[in-house]
């Protein structure tokens, strides 16, 4: 027998993105590829007390955190800077400049003002899948449309850095610019110079540190292409032991991960009741 039909909030699992902002400003980098489930348990201490002819005062809670933890497999160390809290720093070490550069071409039907990433492929370069990331903004001859010939810089386009854009930077195209009058064209981006970026070290290690804590958001979309539920967590840490640096043996399964652990607490500085989490569920249909 059929006990409830209340099944509309019922998800099957699926996994999620987890995105981090670093300083708690700006924009959530997604530091991608994750091979585990995403855990966030909500913790604090409780205070009862017993009084001698009342019974049990209500019951107040206090030091209230999340523990969070997932295995990281993408380790980019832009994400893992991110993820660092402060306590580790990002240097890039720039290779030779390349100038034999294949063009891009951005298919009609883009969103006006939108970040579109640039992907810097081929001719001189022998990356096959996105493209390098690059250790500066690239030099752009110019950028054409199939319908409005040349655009402007900062009027009809402008290049921005973006930390999801494989290659650091995106091209935002503006239809209020003097000279792009339409979606329903291809825009061709040729290249001038770049120059991808050789190696990246991460430095850490100091005798003290204050961290600067990142918020995290973990949110999930569904097959229709609509983010249905997110968990943001305000303020929070990475545990200690979470940097776990290791090579997997030629004889083991799967890929290296790090497996991180993080702490969220509270953040005082937003409104009281909300100053832990937010768990956001858009409404089923």
């Amino acid at each position: 027998m059929v006990q409830t039909t209340k099944t509309e909030y019922i998800y099957f699992p699926d996994g999620c993105k987890v995105s981090v902002q670093p300083g708690k400003t700006g924009a959530f980098l997604d530091i991608g590829a994750i091979g585990s489930a995403v855990n966030a348990v909500l913790n604090y201490d409780e205070s009862r007390y017993e009084t001698a002819n009342a019974g049990t005062l209500k019951t107040k809670i206090k030091n209230m955190t999340i523990a969070g933890d997932f295995t990281l497999i993408n380790l980019d160390p832009e994400g893992l800077e991110a993820m660092g809290s402060g306590m580790v720093e990002r240097v890039e070490t720039a290779a030779a400049a390349e100038t034999d550069i294949a063009d891009q071409v951005i298919a009609s039907g883009w969103t006006d003002k939108a970040a579109i990433p640039i992907d810097v492929i081929g001719d001189g370069l022998t990356n096959t899948g996105d493209g390098y990331r690059l250790s500066a903004e690239p030099t752009i001859a110019s950028v054409t449309g199939s319908s409005d010939s040349t655009l402007a810089v900062n009027d009809d386009y402008s290049i921005i850095p973006d930390s999801n854009s494989r290659s650091g930077y995106s091209i935002v195209l503006n239809l209020a610019g003097t000279t792009l009058s339409t979606t329903s064209q291809t825009i061709t981006i040729v290249f001038t110079t770049v120059t991808p970026i050789a190696s990246t070290t991460l430095y850490g290690g100091n005798s003290s540190e204050v961290l600067d804590p990142f918020a995290i958001r973990f949110s999930h979309t569904n097959d229709d292409g609509v983010v249905d539920r997110v968990l943001d967590l305000y303020e929070a840490d990475t545990s200690s032991g979470g940097f776990a640096f290791g090579f997997k043996g030629a004889n083991e399964d799967g890929v290296d991960e790090m497996p991180f652990s993080i702490t969220a607490r509270i953040d005082g500085s937003r409104t009281s009741k909300r100053q832990l989490f937010g768990w956001t569920v858009t409404e089923p249909v």
